[in-house]
C-alpha cells in the first residue's frame, strides 16, 4: 500500500507501467479510495529530463564545464538535447532546496575556523565574496556576497559564521583587512577568537580558506563573470552544498566535508541524486498535514 497525494489515503495500489520517452517505465499507482492515479514523486517528476541526465548536467557544472560543453555532452553521451537555460533552471532551483535543507543539519566542526573575502565580477562591476570553512573538517561553515568591504558588511558576515556554527569557535584566522576587528569586538563582544597575520609573515596561518578559494576560482572562470548579483548567489550556493556533501577530499580520506563533520546521510552512487531524494522525504515528513 502508498500514501496517496490527492486524499491522503493509504490505500493505493500498483495499476500498470507508464512509457515516458525520456524517463523510460515509470510504474503508477491507483488509489482505492479516490480511484485516482498517480506517479510517485521521487523529487524529479515534474521534470521533464530523467533523474541520471539532470545530476550529470549539475555535477559537470559542479567540476568547471561551461554551459556550453554541458549541452554538447548531454547530446553526445546521452542523446537529449537541452537548452544552456534549462541547465541555469535546473542549478537555480535544486540549489535553493538543498542549501535550505543542508542548513537543517548541525555539523560536528573542530573549532579552528579560517575566513577571508575574494573579488568576483557581476557584469562591470566587482563584489565581494566572503566564505569560511573549519581546519579540521574542511566544511564550508558561511558565506556572503556583497558590494562593498566594509564594517558592517564584516559584521553580517561574523553573523552568519555564529549562525552556521553549533558552538562558538575557539579561533577564527583571517587576514589584517581593517574591517575586521571592530567586526569581531561587535559579533564576539566577551571573546577574544580573532587571529590574524599578514600574507608576508612566516606565521600566515590562513592558507586554508586561500586553497579553498584556488578551487572557486577554477570552477569560476569558465563563466567570465556574472550577469547578476542574483546569478552569482545562486551559483555559490549549489556550489557549496557541492563542495559540502558531494566532492570527496584525499586530505579527509576520501570523505566529504560532510562525512567529515559526521553528517551521514547515507547517500547512493549518485550522491546528488541520492540528496534531492532525501530532500524530498525530508520537507514530506516536515509539511505534512
Amino acid at each position: 500500500m502508498f500514501k496517496c497525494p490527492h486524499c491522503k489515503g493509504q490505500s493505493a495500489v500498483k495499476h500498470g507501467i507508464l512509457k515516458r520517452k525520456s524517463k523510460g517505465l515509470v510504474q503508477r499507482y491507483q488509489c482505492s479510495s479516490c480511484r485516482r492515479e498517480f506517479v510517485k514523486d521521487n523529487g524529479f517528476k515534474r521534470f521533464r529530463h530523467s533523474p541520471e541526465v539532470i545530476t550529470v548536467a549539475l555535477d559537470l557544472r559542479a567540476k568547471g564545464l561551461s554551459l556550453a560543453d554541458i549541452v554538447d555532452h548531454l547530446d553526445q553521451h546521452h542523446r537529449v538535447k537541452v537548452t544552456r537555460k534549462t541547465i541555469l533552471d535546473w542549478q537555480k532551483f535544486f540549489g535553493k532546496k538543498l542549501k535550505s535543507f543542508s542548513q537543517t543539519l548541525i555539523p560536528h566542526l573542530g573549532g579552528i575556523f579560517h575566513a577571508d573575502e575574494m573579488f568576483i565580477k557581476a557584469r562591470k562591476d566587482w563584489k565581494y565574496y566572503w566564505d569560511c570553512l573549519d581546519y579540521e573538517t574542511k566544511f564550508l561553515i558561511a558565506d556572503h556576497l556583497s558590494n562593498e568591504r566594509n564594517d558592517q558588511e564584516a559584521i553580517e558576515f561574523l553573523n552568519k559564521i555564529k549562525t552556521g556554527s553549533p558552538e562558538l569557535p575557539e579561533a577564527i584566522h583571517t587576514d589584517c583587512s581593517y574591517d575586521y576587528p571592530p567586526a569581531f569586538r561587535k559579533v564576539f563582544p566577551r571573546r577574544r577568537i580573532h587571529i590574524q597575520y599578514p600574507s608576508w609573515k612566516k606565521k600566515f596561518k590562513n592558507n586554508p580558506i586561500e586553497r579553498l578559494h584556488n578551487t572557486w576560482k577554477q570552477r569560476y572562470k569558465v563563466l567570465r563573470g556574472f550577469d547578476n548579483v542574483a546569478g552569482s548567489k545562486s551559483f555559490f550556493d549549489f556550489l557549496g552544498v557541492y563542495y559540502n556533501f558531494i566532492r570527496k577530499h584525499t586530505t579527509l580520506g576520501n570523505k566529504t566535508p560532510a562525512q567529515a563533520a559526521q553528517i551521514e546521510l547515507l547517500l547512493k552512487r549518485n550522491r546528488l541524486k541520492s540528496m534531492i531524494e532525501i530532500l524530498l522525504v525530508h520537507y514530506k515528513t516536515r509539511f505534512c498535514c
